[in-house]
């Protein structure tokens, strides 16, 4: 979970959504990891006007992370939704 490093909103979005993600899906928890604008998606996260973080919850190339996600995929749509009531 990527969030721009000097935005405390986008920090708790990705606690939250992390949280979310890694309670569900049951695979190991990399963390939130704050990046700058230099960094690879920093621009995004940093020149938006929302706040804004990038979800990176398994590895597509991983046939068991991707499996276990396609698993339940409405599941992981509530996960997203539950997340995003949560911070509201």
């Amino acid at each position: 979970m990527l969030y721009y490093h000097k935005s405390e909103v986008g920090k708790t979005i990705a606690e939250i959504l992390q949280r979310g993600l890694v309670d569900f899906l049951g695979l190991p928890d990399r963390g939130i990891k704050p990046k700058t604008s230099e960094d690879r998606g920093g621009y995004l996260l940093r020149y938006t006007n929302a706040p804004c973080v990038i979800a990176e919850p398994f590895f597509i190339d991983n046939d068991q992370d991707l499996a276990k996600a396609k698993e339940n995929l409405d599941g992981l749509a509530a996960v997203y939704a539950g997340s995003i009531d949560e911070m509201a």
